[in-house]
């Protein structure tokens, strides 16, 4: 089984990612996606996936595009810094992505996506997955897309039961998985609302041909997730030291980025509202970061939470 982290932008940066890697459990990350302006590749999403940043960690680079040529810079670029896989888009939802026919935008064309693929398959030189909604207006969407992907080269292909329109509203439609499996030629992986161990283990019993699973949320709420699902177990006191390490490495490596503390405190509060579910009073613990007005009320405020809060009673084993 592969666990990976998904591409969230503003949150699964190299920071995070490596962050995360010491606490074990992914086996691969994958990047926010890169766009192309006027033909430049941004300098920000190189320095992101600059190899030296990620050593020690599988990532696969991701490209956000409706375009052909721009797909193929932005593979050229990643194989050039070793990369042998690029993750194409065609998930986001957000309207202002969406409404430019990119990300789930694109997902109601499929003679584009069959027109860009076709430039694409000779000329790639990283293997090319897919990450995909079920369609931007509707599920539907999701059948002539496969079909248009059963017919070029692609690595891989991973859902996200949802449709554009939904954002993350709603429930993942995990019922559709098994057609879209037996109809793809190509490898099927999961994403969407897997939060506890429970829900992937359910997951991976009635769909056993997929042997990847992609988190994106469950594990920003809970950065131990990857290690339940493979059946560890952490106490109490290794939990809450482990995640105070690493709470504390990312709000140290933000503090050396960002500038001022005010950017900071909004940074950090942004990550707050997924970590505070690793406690019991999740709301309580988020309003009281959010109101920290400066760097020492946020580390004080954070190293009583992490340190003395009750844990979240899913999060807690019986030794906690």
């Amino acid at each position: 089984m592969k666990l990976s982290l998904a591409p969230m932008q503003g949150f699964s940066d190299q920071i995070y990612r490596s962050t995360l890697s010491h606490i074990g459990g992914v086996d691969v990350f994958y990047a926010p996606y890169i766009r192309v302006e006027n033909g430049v590749i941004k300098p920000k999403s190189l320095a992101d996936i600059a190899p030296d940043a990620n050593s020690g960690m599988a990532v696969v680079p991701q490209v956000l595009t409706n375009n052909a040529d721009e797909l193929l810079l932005v593979a050229d670029m990643v194989a050039q810094l070793g990369y042998t896989e690029l993750n194409w888009n065609l998930g986001c939802p957000f309207p202002m992505v969406a409404k430019r026919r990119l990300g789930a935008g694109l997902l109601p064309y499929p003679e584009t996506i069959d027109s860009i693929l076709t430039e694409v398959d000779a000329r790639c030189k990283t293997g090319l997955s897919v990450k995909m909604r079920l369609g931007y207006l509707s599920p539907d969407e999701v059948w002539p897309v496969l079909d248009v992907l059963n017919r070029h080269n692609i690595k891989e292909i991973i859902v996200h039961p949802r449709i554009g329109k939904q954002m993350y509203n709603g429930v993942a439609d995990r019922s559709v998985l098994p057609e879209i499996v037996a109809k793809s030629a190509h490898p099927v992986a999961y994403n969407g609302d897997i939060c506890t161990a429970e829900q992937a283990q359910n997951l991976l019993a009635n769909n056993t041909s997929v042997t990847h699973l992609m988190i994106g949320r469950g594990l920003l709420c809970n950065p131990f997730l990857a290690l339940e699902i493979k059946g560890h177990t952490l106490n109490g006191y290794t939990r809450r030291s482990q995640m105070m390490n690493f709470v504390g490495s990312i709000a140290e490596r933000q503090l050396d980025r960002l500038q001022g503390a005010g950017h900071f405190l909004q940074k950090m509060t942004t990550y707050w509202e997924y970590w505070s579910q690793m406690f019991d009073d999740a709301h309580r613990a988020f309003k009281t970061v959010k109101k920290c007005r400066s760097i020492e009320e946020y580390t004080d405020k954070v190293q009583d939470i992490v340190l003395s809060w009750t844990l979240a009673v899913n999060r807690e084993t019986k030794n906690g």
